[in-house]
């Protein structure tokens, strides 16, 4: 059974950062929680008498236990590639009559994460928000497309990758067109990332507003391949057609938003003839 708890979290990206103490007395549970705008800025210790007494503290404890932080989670939990952007947290953990675990996380997180945040949310004033955003997205628009050159005209294979990355607060834009070469662009802009991630999960989740329909061996038309990754670290994915018929009503939008934060570079991908904007206007308007 728990005798001590200590959770501290936050980082660029969250709204201010958070203290959590959680001590065992006399079999009574005692709770205490701090907030700063940084980790910085929080107080290294709680007083004693800042801590108070929380109503059905053991049922609350046997909650915890039921998660096996002590046997299940590492000492430390990093992302293949942290960056300054990540989440930071730490966590003390001191069962009676055995070591404290000391586990530090830095934009990773262990299996029952979820689960460890409910329950801390049940303690007075933590509320700790559950966003499972996007941190990744790449779209692949693979296209036949014709080429001039001199008399002659053929048709070649055109791909476009662009990617929205909120860890490394970065877009990336490959252009590849057959027999041409490929040009690459790297954008490294923090806030229009995480505003344009926002955005594709308004006002639902991306992949639930998509209309994807069968792909078969007769389409000739523009695809899209896109995969994702949300804040619990799940990968997903999906091929559907690049056209208004499978993509959000409102994409148009989203790709004006996109194309000025690029700084209007020119690409198939951002091509508005394929999406009529007066529809996508009127959807967005819509309550």
């Amino acid at each position: 059974m728990l005798e001590q708890l200590i959770f501290t979290m936050g980082g660029p990206l969250r709204a201010g950062s958070l203290r959590v103490e959680v001590a065992v007395r006399e079999r009574k549970v005692y709770v205490g929680v701090a907030r700063a705008d940084s980790l910085e800025e929080l107080p290294q210790e709680l007083a004693p008498d800042a801590l108070v007494e929380l109503p059905n503290g053991r049922r609350w404890l046997r909650k915890l236990d039921k998660l096996a932080i002590a046997q299940r989670w590492r000492s430390r939990f990093t992302a293949s590639a942290p960056l300054s952007a990540d989440t930071r947290w730490q966590l003390l953990y001191k069962e009676q009559g055995k070591n404290a675990r000391h586990i530090i996380g830095l934009g990773a997180f262990p299996e029952n994460w979820t689960s460890f945040v409910d329950c801390l949310n049940e303690l007075p004033d933590v509320a700790i928000q559950q966003q499972n955003h996007l941190e990744y997205i790449r779209f692949l628009l693979v296209e036949k497309v014709p080429v001039i050159t001199g008399r002659k005209r053929t048709v070649v294979e055109l791909r476009e990758k662009l990617v929205l990355d909120r860890r490394k607060r970065m877009i990336l834009y490959n252009r590849h067109k057959e027999d041409f070469g490929t040009e690459r662009h790297a954008y490294d802009l923090p806030k229009a990332v995480s505003n344009l991630l926002d955005a594709l999960d308004k006002p639902a989740a991306f992949e639930q507003r998509l209309h994807v329909r069968c792909i078969d061996g007769s389409d000739t038309g523009a695809r899209l391949i896109v995969r994702w990754q949300r804040h619990d670290r799940l990968e997903a994915g999906l091929t559907c057609h690049y056209d208004a018929q499978d993509m959000p009503a409102d994409w148009p939008l989203f790709l004006r938003m996109l194309h000025e934060a690029m700084g209007g570079i020119r690409g198939r991908f951002f091509a508005l003839d394929r999406f009529p904007f007066e529809s996508a206007a009127q959807a967005s308007a819509q309550p």
